[in-house]
């Protein structure tokens, strides 16, 4: 770039801005929320019972807003839309400490929060794609910036409670309005047929539907994960002042990947990478099930490296390389039903149950015995055969 302007107007740099406000935001809702449950008085299976319903909403949401989107004249403005409901409803939830109203409030929280990363990557997926851009590195500046804030925003906690989640996550909200503006304008398509009509016909993909069945249960051992391991780390480990840190550690790990994922899925594809990760998931979660040092459990975050970002992108990518255009919206939404809609319920909900019955650290034994099956079930599957990243398919 020649000049500042130059720089700034960049396509690249306009999808960063809107994934670093994401993650960002995400960082706090997603680490420390579950740090301000606790706090307030709720147990694991109310705490997993909050989370699985949000989920569950989310299921629900995120086709109604992926029909929204394909139809939508410019997509960014809906998204500006979601993000501002999320703010105000997130403010709704310090108006009472009762279970019920916590539920009520977080659950009408996202059904508008949920669908933001999808649909915002639809919109960045298509820019880069009309542009030749990789995604793997405009997807790494939100890790980094995750990464950051979960360091920092853990000091914030220490100083003023569990409760600066809360407003933070409605501010940050704000900020993801503004820069939906930033973005490069992306419209939706005319779509034939109904919102839940177009999205079922993403059925007829079979090898999208096999490495959803890879997807869903690695995704159910991260819903266990997000929902309990920064309460196992502080209360069981006694390591609160790790929890920041040990967030910081896994986003950081990711960054190999991203600066490389572009040439990795074309190489090995989505199904291959995916057995990678389960193998790296289950290493990790016999960790912290059996570490009784925080800084063991905080350390053993590194695994992360192979973990959470490889399912994310590599689904994306195959959706984004199999789906008509005019179904790209509802395509990255079906990832977010499967992936954080019904894997999310299983993990928060079940997850809570078996906390109660047993603790919080044995469930992750769990998780590792079920990562360990996905890769003895798919890994004959997938490399027996092409990579399967399904360019091409659609036209």
């Amino acid at each position: 770039m020649d000049t500042g302007r130059g720089f700034f107007s960049d396509v690249s740099v306009r999808c960063a801005a809107f994934l670093m406000a994401y993650y960002m935001t995400n960082s706090v809702f997603q680490s420390f929320m579950s740090l301000y449950y606790t706090d307030i008085g709720l147990n694991n299976t109310q705490i997993g019972t909050i989370n699985a319903l949000i989920a569950a909403v989310s299921v629900f949401a995120m086709q109604l807003w992926g029909a929204l989107g394909d139809r939508a004249r410019v997509r960014n403005r809906l998204l500006a839309l979601m993000c501002l409901g999320a703010a105000l409803l997130m403010m709704a939830v310090r108006l009472s400490n009762a279970f019920a109203w916590v539920l009520f409030s977080v659950c009408a929280f996202s059904a508008f929060y949920t669908s933001i990363q999808p649909m915002g990557d639809s919109i960045v997926l298509t820019a880069l794609d009309e542009k030749g851009r990789p995604f793997g590195p405009v997807r790494m500046a939100g890790g980094l910036s995750f990464a950051l804030v979960a360091a920092l925003f853990g000091y914030v906690v220490e100083a003023l409670g569990s409760t600066s989640a809360v407003y933070t996550t409605a501010l940050m909200c704000l900020v993801i309005a503004l820069s939906c503006a930033y973005m490069p304008r992306v419209t939706g398509g005319k779509r034939q047929g109904g919102g839940a009509r177009g999205m079922l016909g993403l059925f007829k993909n079979k090898e999208l539907l096999i490495l959803f069945a890879l997807m869903v249960p690695l995704q159910i051992t991260y819903g266990y994960f997000y929902a309990f391991f920064s309460p196992l780390l502080r209360d069981d480990l006694g390591g609160g002042q790790y929890v920041g840190w040990a967030y910081f550690i896994s986003s950081t790990s990711e960054v190999p990947f991203l600066l490389y994922s572009d040439k990795l899925f074309k190489r090995y594809g989505a199904g291959r990478l995916m057995c990678v990760s389960a193998l790296f998931m289950s290493a990790r979660w016999l960790i912290v099930a059996a570490t009784a040092s925080p800084v063991v459990a905080m350390l053993s975050q590194v695994l992360h490296s192979m973990g959470f970002i490889v399912i994310t992108v590599t689904v994306s990518k195959y959706v984004q390389a199999t789906v008509p255009q005019d179904q790209r919206a509802s395509g990255q939404l079906l990832i977010s039903v499967f992936g954080f809609g019904v894997a999310r319920v299983i993990g928060y909900f079940g997850g809570g149950v078996l906390s109660d019955l047993s603790s919080r650290q044995s469930v992750f034994y769990v998780c590792a015995g079920l990562c360990l099956l996905c890769l003895v079930i798919f890994a004959p599957y997938y490399f027996r055969r092409p990579p399967l990243n399904g360019e091409g398919i659609h036209g």
